[in-house]
């Protein structure tokens, strides 16, 4: 096992730069983190989906579908839609269903009528396409329209009623939807009878999704120890098939929760477990996340020499991966909590250079609440060192930004400025 240690940052910098492979769900992750507005349930659903549809692009070797991947990795889903129209015209309606459940999967990602449009027209296509019905129960549940979807679940199963495993499919669908109107014990019920089937037919992506929303569902409702069971089910199932950047998400998860249950020392243990993962397999962006959360950690187990190096070290990989493009929020973020650690030190000098330049990042990337939360920090700082000129200008100067966002922490920035400056 792999213990990091607070050696000096030069011995952990990168030396030479390495090929990173392609990766459908870090792709996939990004598209939804910037597109997707839904429930964190949805949008776990819709990686997966939309996954699934980059994976298929990625290996076709038609022009429709080189032009799609290509439009799909430079953020342009216009362009990527109407290849797949086009192409959908040049084929079979069996192979045009299909074609139509990619369209409706990117379309997902940013108007939800428009994607139940294009999984109706791959049910057209081909009625027995089991897909097609799921992603449109899928659908109908986000818009809140309960009933077509439990309609639209109940023609999957009667398509494939002779598989087992599909029942298992329509239960775990039953949960989300259950979990959509707020009832946790139909929720509960649901995702249990399914993961009973998934395992007696030793079904391993059923086993993880399944365990994977029943620890979250438990995590959610504070039953803690139930929650760890199914995190350590899910992470046996990824070791068992040897799904690395998987069992390191599961792994950021069950640190997640022993953060949660206030066990700082099992919470090491995981982010370690998943960090020597990590850096066995060359996963630059999990070290940065995983470096990131240590940090965050040792400052509260009061080590805050270590939590800064945790912090460095982030920043230097997180600098090394951004292939001479414009500095990423994630290294402003870097800079953002060494200066709170730094500050808490009392080395309010490097605190207020490493504020100032997350500030100018966050400024380069038009972060609006990046910004405005460096402001304030900032301002925090200099009332501790005892300038509260600064202090009051820092504050003050934020105003504006804060009403044009409509930030929840104006008022309390406004208290700060009546109750300390004239």
């Amino acid at each position: 096992m792999f213990y990091p240690a607070p050696e000096p940052i030069a011995q952990v910098a990168p030396q030479t730069k390495t090929i990173k492979t392609f990766s459908a769900n870090e792709l996939a992750l990004k598209l939804v983190t910037t597109y997707f507005n839904g429930s964190n349930e949805d949008k776990i659903e819709q990686v997966t989906a939309l996954k699934n549809t980059i994976n298929y692009l990625s290996s076709s070797k038609t022009n429709y579908e080189k032009k799609t991947f290509s439009a799909l990795k430079n953020s342009n889903l216009g362009s990527a839609i109407q290849s797949l129209i086009n192409s959908s015209k040049q084929q079979k309606p069996i192979e045009s269903a299909k074609t139509w459940i990619h369209i409706g999967n990117i379309q997902n990602l940013t108007s939800t009528k428009q994607a139940l449009q294009a999984y109706k027209e791959a049910s057209i296509k081909d009625p027995d396409n089991s897909n097609a019905w799921n992603r449109q129960g899928h659908v109908y549940r986000q818009l809140k329209q309960f009933d077509r979807a439990e309609s639209a679940y109940k023609k999957v199963q009667a398509i494939n009623s002779k598989s087992t495993t599909n029942q298992a499919l329509y239960l775990a669908n039953l949960a989300q939807l259950s979990q959509s109107k707020g009832d946790i014990k139909g929720t509960e019920k649901s995702y249990l009878e399914a993961l009973e089937i998934y395992t007696t037919f030793e079904n391993d992506a059923g086993i993880i999704n399944t365990s994977e929303s029943l620890a979250r569902i438990y995590q959610k409702t504070k039953k803690y120890s139930e929650a760890e069971t199914y995190y350590l089910i899910a992470i046996a199932a990824h070791q068992k098939n040897e799904q690395t950047k998987e069992a390191v998400a599961s792994y950021l998860a069950l640190a997640n929760l022993y953060q949660l249950k206030e066990q700082p020392d099992n919470a090491q243990t995981q982010y370690e477990k998943a960090l020597e993962i990590s850096l066995n397999n060359n996963f630059e962006e999990s070290v940065v996340i995983i470096y990131k959360q240590l940090g965050k950690l040792t400052e509260e187990k009061g080590n805050l020499e270590l939590s800064k190096q945790y912090y460095d070290k982030a920043l230097l990989l997180d600098s090394g991966i951004e292939d001479g493009e414009k500095r990423s929020i994630s290294t402003a973020d870097q800079f953002a909590n060494l200066a709170i650690a730094n500050r808490k030190e009392r080395k309010f000098e490097k605190a207020e250079e490493h504020h100032l330049k997350a500030i100018e990042i966050y400024t380069e990337n038009n972060h609006a609440n990046g910004i405005n939360s460096q402001k304030i920090n900032l301002g925090f700082l200099y009332k501790v060192w005892n300038k509260p000129q600064k202090a009051c200008e820092t504050w003050k100067s934020s105003i504006a930004s804060l009403k044009r966002s409509k930030n929840s922490r104006l008022g309390s920035v406004q208290k700060l400025i009546s109750t300390n400056c004239r």
